[in-house]
């Protein structure tokens, strides 16, 4: 039996089928699971791997959300990694100047929520789909920065912006030492515990079942991705990943159904 341990945004869902998941790879995340292991690896949260999993009927025990901030079987937790506390003033300051400039979103291990959007649209928002819908979100920042604070399950914190923004937006957080940040999506930057991978939940299923690295495959597309995709051998990154997920993952593939063609 062989583990298949993939991100859904951009692997399973790519850009040129407006994100959604299509037949032909549906079927085949369905046909690889009726004789092996399919697990999904992602930066969204429980409620929203559920969904996905019930909307298109998959059979899936594991799930790695909030990036491997923590990992699930069934709705049980397995183990979770929150943002350090220590750093947290830090963050709430910077969020404070990033309130309205881009779109905000906090996680913990069971909920997320949106506390602000982008205030004024810009020309240069004019081909960015993947973010629109920042531009009409309800301002709760108020009533849930304190969170950043007190919550101490919380463990990933995205910033919805344009790309040339994103220099700005990294030097705010800069001094963090036990924090990294990361461009999971074309436009999106993802603040989580500087331990924080999705490989941590491969660590986990490989001792647990003692499996051998010769059956666990991997599939990724983003800097989010690169600990499964360089510590995995056999690991495909999709065609449109960033650079860095290109540089490391030893297959390219153009969807996840041509991994069929390597992995039998």
């Amino acid at each position: 039996m062989k583990w298949w341990i993939s991100d859904y945004d951009g692997t399973l869902t790519l850009k040129e089928n407006g994100y959604e998941l299509i037949e032909r790879d549906i079927n085949f995340v369905k046909n690889w699971s009726k004789e092996n292991k399919f697990v999904i690896a992602t930066g969204r949260d429980i409620d929203h791997v559920n969904e996905i999993i019930e909307k298109y009927g998959f059979d899936v025990e594991y799930k790695i959300t909030n990036n491997g901030a923590a990992m699930f079987k069934g709705n049980e937790t397995l183990y979770e990694l929150s943002i350090p506390l220590s750093e947290r003033q830090k963050i709430y300051e910077a969020l404070l100047k990033l309130h309205n400039f881009c779109g905000i979103k906090i996680s913990d291990t069971l909920n997320s929520i949106e506390i602000s959007g982008i205030k004024e649209e810009t020309p240069r928002y004019e081909s960015t789909i993947v973010i629109k819908n920042w531009f009409e979100k309800e301002d709760n920042f108020d009533k849930y920065i304190d969170s950043v604070l007190t919550n101490e399950k919380l463990n990933n914190i995205a910033l919805y912006a344009h790309p040339q923004d994103f220099e700005y937006i990294r030097s705010l957080f800069k001094d963090l030492k036990d924090v990294k940040i990361l461009q999971t999506v074309p436009f999106v930057l993802e603040l989580m515990h500087k331990d924080v991978s999705k490989y941590s939940g491969i660590k986990y299923l490989k001792e647990k079942y003692n499996i051998d690295e010769n059956n666990i495959i991997s599939s990724g597309d983003g800097d989010n991705d690169f600990e499964m995709l360089d510590n995995v051998k056999n690991s495909f990154v999709m065609k449109s990943g960033t650079e860095l997920a290109l540089k490391t993952g030893k297959i390219v593939i153009n969807n996840v159904s041509e991994i069929g063609q390597y992995i039998k």
